[in-house]
């Protein structure tokens, strides 16, 4: 990385925690069909809210938004049970998969909640601009970790009626930043992985993780409310300066406003879901036919109170298809009406339930005890990175008074000094060639001491060579033969320094159907022999380097 003025000013300019937002860019499930004998369960109409902005909200305005009372995030878990965050943070409204309410969960902080998420264990991922929070089945905080590099996004520093998301995919999880144009990949304990510019710099609606199956790849699917856009990316190459698979744009429908995509889902087969904030209606996409739109659910541009209508719906949640009674179910955030609806994949609402923010206090979001031994650790101890930004953990002696940072192997002589944070962690930009972190402890007993933590830097995707397959009669089974090589990381690096390598336990070789990942074989000194009787598995092949990166897709040969 260059910057302008001395070694000095150009490590100032790396420890990137000084200036907030910098970013270097390098291009028992319920099975039972809940109110199945009556109607549609309603409560009585949201109280009156004040003139200006029930006549915003009648008008669909996008510069008022919908009332700052309604919820704007929702998810739902294996049971049916969903969670409404709120703009006022602060904790999460629990209602039954009949509508009743339950206890409110607190959640850490008091910044908006402008995005859910359940995972496979039914624990509930909370994002409020600034920081990820894990929560267990019980509402008891599991972990929390920062948005990276470090952000201050304030209550009033992005409307969280219109931005912000979380989405959670295989070992990942994306958030759409409220405050900047970005969104972000970290593994599940918080190290970041990737950061993606979005097109035009404005901040995401809507996230969605698109698995894959029917001909195509993993996807992350995102909302661009300034410019009514549906962003497809290639989740297994989202990396920094990764660029749409397709950009579509959202439609107007029924002679309706420009439209304003907010909330997506996406579904197994391969069913899409948008919300249009501004035209009250959900929109259904096809993602196995260009995302073409098939279906409509409400009147264009006629929100209202009634049952099944919208008024500023700020975010959805979907059910799994898994064939129960809730397969496939829709949770919506009515922003502007004050409450959540549950609509089933048809045209018939369950329930519209009135709902609040909760008046409780918020968990305190403690960081991670900055104890144990004197030590450094650079992306929790990660051997490769395939983003510049990093984060280095230095447990500094209690009796120091700074730090100074440098790069091993960087350029000679720069260094940046800082004081000591409460919570240990420390925002560092990788440059070409550099193969680690070094910390000197400042002040104390151990005044002088250097410290360092080794991470290699790859960016660059590794390339196949060769791939065929043969079908061996003896053995009644199709033998696949890969052969690839990683490729040089950054510019200016060479060698081990910017090659991680396809060679070792940590790659794998994902066989399938073009853009699918139906198995695995390992790589060994770059070649890989797999076996399989299933030939529909034996099309397209793909290969990742031990830092995350993949390589194209490339058809199979057969012999």
């Amino acid at each position: 990385m260059t910057l302008a003025g001395g070694p000095r000013d150009r490590a100032r300019g790396r420890l990137a925690s000084a200036v907030a937002g910098a970013l270097l860019v390098t291009s028992g499930v319920a099975s039972t069909t809940v109110g199945a004998a009556g109607p549609a369960l309603a409560d009585d109409p949201p109280a009156a809210a004040p003139a200006a902005a029930t006549e915003a909200d009648a008008a669909g305005s996008d510069a008022a938004g919908p009332s700052t009372l309604g919820p704007i995030a929702v998810a739902v878990n294996s049971r049916g049970t969903s969670y409404v965050g709120f703009e006022h943070g602060r904790g999460v409204v629990r209602l039954g998969a009949d509508g009743r309410q339950r206890k409110a969960l607190p959640v850490p902080g008091g910044l908006p909640v402008t995005g859910l998420a359940v995972d496979g264990r039914d624990q509930l991922w909370v994002d409020d601009g600034e920081r990820v929070s894990l929560l267990d089945r019980r509402g008891r905080l599991v972990r929390t970790f920062a948005h990276r590099p470090v952000l201050s996004c304030p209550v009033d520093g992005g409307d969280a009626r219109r931005y912000g998301d979380l989405a959670l995919g295989p070992g990942a999880v994306y958030v759409a930043d409220r405050c900047r144009g970005t969104v972000a990949e970290y593994s599940r304990t918080g190290v970041l992985r990737a950061t993606v510019v979005l097109p035009g710099g404005t901040p995401a609606g809507g996230l969605a993780f698109l698995r894959a199956g029917q001909g195509r790849p993993d996807r992350l699917l995102a909302t661009v409310p300034d410019r009514a856009r549906l962003l497809v990316f290639d989740a297994a190459r989202f990396g920094d300066g990764a660029r749409p698979l397709q950009v579509r744009k959202v439609r107007r429908v029924g002679g309706g406003k420009r439209p304003r995509p907010s909330g997506v889902v996406a579904d197994r087969f391969g069913q899409v879901v948008v919300v249009d904030a501004a035209n009250q209606v959900l929109q259904f996409l096809d993602g196995d036919n260009e995302f073409s739109l098939y279906r409509t659910r409400g009147v264009p541009g006629r929100g209202g109170s009634g049952v099944g209508r919208l008024r500023g719906a700020a975010a959805l949640a979907q059910f799994a298809q898994d064939g129960s009674g809730l397969a496939g179910n829709l949770w919506i955030a009515d922003t502007g009406n004050r409450r959540v609806q549950r609509f089933d994949s048809g045209t018939y609402t369950w329930f519209a339930r009135t709902v609040r923010a909760p008046d409780i206090d918020p968990l305190a979001a403690e960081p991670e005890p900055c104890a144990g031994p004197v030590s450094v650790r650079v992306n929790a101890g990660e051997s490769w990175t395939r983003t510049p930004q990093v984060t280095v953990r230095v447990v500094a002696p209690a009796d120091a008074t700074g730090l100074t940072f440098a790069a091993v192997g960087g350029e000679p002589g720069a260094s940046a000094s800082v004081g000591l944070r409460e919570d240990c962690d420390y925002d560092w930009l990788l440059s070409a060639g550099d193969s680690g972190v070094q910390v000197r402890i400042d002040g104390g007993a151990r005044d002088g001491e250097v410290l360092a933590d080794r991470i290699g830097l790859d960016t660059r995707a590794p390339r196949v060579k060769a791939v065929s397959a043969r079908w061996v009669r003896r053995e009644q089974r199709w033998e696949l033969r890969v052969r690839a090589v990683d490729r040089a990381g950054p510019a200016g690096a060479a060698g081990a320094a910017g090659r991680s390598g396809v060679s070792g336990p940590h790659t794998v070789l994902h066989a399938g159907r073009r853009n699918g990942s139906a198995g695995t074989v390992r790589v060994v000194d770059g070649r890989a022999v797999g076996y399989t009787r299933n030939d529909r598995l034996l099309d397209w092949v793909r290969v990742l380097d031990r830092a995350g990166n993949a390589s194209d897709w490339v058809r199979v040969k057969r012999r």
